[in-house]
C-alpha cells in the first residue's frame, strides 16, 4: 500500500514540474538560435564588405590599364613623329601624318605647336562701325594753328571706321605666320600687322620678324576694334600714336625661371621707326617684363613693366647725320581679373590701368650737324578703367584718362568715359558710350572741352580670339 502511494506521489510531482522544465529548455534553445542569427548576419556583412572592396580594386585596375594603354599608344605616335626629326618630311607622307592628333608639346619644351593637318590658313574678318554725335561741333584745332590737340575725324557722322582681314596659319610645326590687312573708313588697304613667329628656338625662346604691334604696355597689342572701349585712351594715342605703336622689327621672348613658381616672361625688341624723316639707323630698343600671379581660385593679377629708348631728330634733312636727340619712355601696367568659380559665365570684374612717362630732348642743329640748345621735356600720362559683368551678355564700365604730350609738357587733357557693352553672341557686339573731354593749353591759352555719344557695332567673321562666350 505504501509503495502505491509513493509511486502516485512521484507521478504527481512529475506532472507538476514538467512544464517548468520544458519552458527552461525552450528559453535556452531560443537564446542559442538568436546567437546563431547574429553570427550569420555578421558573417554576411563582412562578406559583402570584402566583395565591394574587391570590386573597387578591379575597377581601379581596369581604369589604370586603360590609361596605360592610351599613354603607350600616344608614346608610339610621338616616337613615330619625331624619330626622324632631322630628315625632311616628304609631302607625300602628310596624308598619313594627318591622322595623328594635334600636339601641344614639342621638342624644345615650348607649347603652341600644331600638326600638319592644321597647315590650312585661317581667314577672319572684323568690322567696326561707329555712329557719333559730338558737341560743341567746333573742332578743337579750328583757328589755333599747329596746336597740340588732335581732332576727332569720326565726329558727327556714321562710318565703317575700320575693316580688318586676318590671314593666319602655321608654316610648319616650328613656325607660323600672321597677317592683318586693314582699311580705315573705306579708304586704301594697308598692313596692320604682318609677321612670322619661330616657336621653338634654343633655350625655350620664341622670335618674330615683320611689322607688328609692339609690346609696350598691355592695350597697345590689341587692335582698335577689339579693345574694351570705342577708342584708345589719350595716353596711348599721345605717347604711342593715334592707333597705337606698330613698327617693323624683330622680337625675342622667353619665360624666366624663378623659385616662386610665377609666370614671368621677358620680351626684347629692336624696331625701325616708320616716322617720316627718321633715318633707319635711329632704332627703337624696347624691353617688356610681364608677370602673372594667381591670387585665389577666383582672381588673378598681371603686372608689367615697359621701357624703350631711341634717337630722334625731328627733321627730314638727310644732311644732318650727327644727331643725338634722345627719347626715353617708361611704362607700368596692372590688370586685375575676378571670376567667381561656378559663375564665370555670368559674373566677372576687370580693373586695368597703365601709366606712361616720357623724357624727350629737343633743341636745334648747328652748321656742322651737331645739336645745341638742348632741353628736356618730361611728360606723364595714365588711364584706368573698371568693367563689371552684369549678366551673361551685358557689361558696364567707366574709364578715366589723363595725358600730357611728349613734345609739350605744358598742355594736357583728361576724359571720363562711361559705357555699356552688349554681346549679342561671340560674333556680334554692340556698345553705347558717352565721353566728356577737357583740354588745357598754356602755349596758346585755351581751356575747353567737348562731349560725345558713340554707338559702336562690331562683328567677327571666321576664326577669332576667345570672347565671353
Amino acid at each position: 500500500m505504501r509503495r502505491k502511494i509513493f509511486i502516485y506521489l512521484c507521478c504527481m510531482s512529475l506532472f507538476l514540474f514538467l512544464p517548468d522544465i520544458v519552458l527552461a529548455n525552450q528559453d535556452i534553445l531560443s537564446q542559442e538560435v538568436q546567437e546563431m542569427k547574429t553570427l550569420i548576419m555578421e558573417m554576411k556583412n563582412d562578406y559583402e564588405a570584402r566583395i565591394n572592396e574587391m570590386q573597387d580594386k578591379i575597377a581601379k585596375l581596369s581604369e589604370q590599364k586603360a590609361i596605360e594603354e592610351e599613354n603607350a599608344e600616344l608614346e608610339n605616335e610621338l616616337e613615330l613623329l619625331f624619330s626622324d626629326k632631322d630628315e625632311q618630311v616628304d609631302f607625300d607622307d602628310q596624308q598619313a601624318l594627318s591622322s595623328l592628333p594635334s600636339l601641344q608639346a614639342t621638342p624644345g619644351g615650348f607649347t603652341g605647336g600644331q600638326m600638319f593637318q592644321n597647315l590650312m590658313m585661317n581667314v577672319s574678318a572684323i568690322g567696326d562701325s561707329v555712329a557719333n554725335v559730338t558737341w560743341p561741333e567746333k573742332s578743337i584745332e579750328e583757328g589755333r594753328g599747329d596746336g597740340t590737340f588732335a581732332e576727332n575725324e569720326f565726329a558727327d557722322r556714321i562710318s565703317l571706321r575700320e575693316m580688318e582681314l586676318g590671314l593666319q596659319g602655321v608654316l610648319d610645326p616650328f613656325a607660323r605666320a600672321d597677317f592683318y590687312l586693314t582699311s580705315e573708313d573705306g579708304g586704301s588697304i594697308s598692313i596692320e600687322e604682318g609677321f612670322v613667329t619661330w616657336l621653338y628656338l634654343p633655350f625655350g625662346l620664341q622670335a618674330k620678324t615683320g611689322i607688328f604691334r609692339t609690346s609696350f604696355g598691355r592695350m597697345n597689342k590689341t587692335h582698335r576694334p577689339e579693345i574694351s572701349q570705342v577708342d584708345y585712351p589719350s595716353p596711348i594715342k599721345n605717347f604711342l600714336g593715334t592707333e597705337g605703336q606698330k613698327e617693323p622689327g624683330i622680337s625675342i621672348s622667353g619665360l624666366i625661371p624663378n623659385p616662386w613658381d610665377i609666370y614671368s616672361e621677358f620680351t626684347g625688341e629692336i624696331l625701325t621707326p616708320s616716322d617720316e624723316g627718321v633715318k633707319g639707323k635711329d632704332q627703337i630698343y624696347l624691353a617688356h617684363l610681364k608677370n602673372f600671379f594667381s591670387i585665389t581660385n577666383n582672381s588673378s593679377l598681371e603686372l608689367g613693366f615697359s621701357f624703350q629708348t631711341r634717337d630722334i631728330s625731328d627733321t627730314s634733312d638727310a644732311t644732318l647725320t650727327k644727331r643725338n636727340f634722345r627719347q626715353t619712355m617708361e611704362g607700368i601696367d596692372l590688370t586685375y581679373i575676378w571670376r567667381p568659380a561656378g559663375q564665370r559665365l555670368y559674373k566677372s570684374f576687370t580693373w586695368q590701368t597703365e601709366a606712361f612717362a616720357s623724357q624727350r630732348e629737343v633743341g636745334s642743329f648747328d652748321d656742322d650737324g651737331f645739336t645745341e640748345d638742348v632741353k628736356d621735356i618730361n611728360s606723364l600720362g595714365f588711364y584706368t578703367f573698371g568693367e563689371a559683368q552684369l549678366t551673361r551678355r551685358l557689361f558696364a564700365g567707366v574709364r578715366f584718362d589723363y595725358s600730357q604730350f611728349p613734345t609739350n609738357d605744358k598742355d594736357s587733357e583728361w576724359a571720363i568715359t562711361p559705357y555699356m557693352t552688349f554681346w549679342q553672341s561671340e560674333f556680334t557686339r554692340l556698345r553705347l558710350e558717352y565721353s566728356h573731354k577737357e583740354r588745357n593749353s598754356v602755349t596758346s591759352p585755351v581751356e575747353e572741352g567737348d562731349n560725345s555719344i558713340s554707338l559702336q557695332a562690331t562683328f567677327s567673321l571666321g576664326s577669332h580670339r576667345p570672347h565671353p562666350f
